[in-house]
């Protein structure tokens, strides 16, 4: 039988991974890049630059997009970087915590997150 300390630290680990399949990001990209090519086909010739500007600003705006979306999805990788420092000193505190209160008695779990047996 798992600890409930297995089972939660098992939850935070799902959590943490990627929730947006690979799939569907490359199927977004493709759909943008095709997107954008059939707007550049569709453009005049001639006197175009209001066309190509707002295209260009198009394709800028739908790419960052894609990327932020993609980062804020796996966030302790990419641009946007959390740094174990936040979890590390909230498990501080909550260790600090749970000692002043219950000084007689030992942490529930052990390093792995198993439930000793006290």
């Amino acid at each position: 039988m798992r600890s409930i300390c297995s089972e939660e630290r098992e939850e935070r680990l799902t959590q943490a991974t990627a929730s947006i399949p690979s799939a569907i990001l490359w199927f977004l990209l493709a759909t943008l890049v095709i997107t954008v090519m059939a707007l550049g086909i569709c453009l005049p010739r001639r006197n175009n630059r209001g066309q190509v500007i707002t295209l260009v600003v198009i394709t800028a705006l739908l790419t960052t997009t894609l990327c932020i979306i993609r980062d804020v999805d796996r966030p302790f990788g990419g641009i946007i970087n959390v740094e174990p420092g936040a979890i590390t000193e909230v498990e501080r505190q909550a260790t600090r915590d749970f000692l002043a209160h219950h000084t007689a008695t030992d942490l529930p779990c052990d390093d792995q997150g198993n439930r000793e047996n006290v």
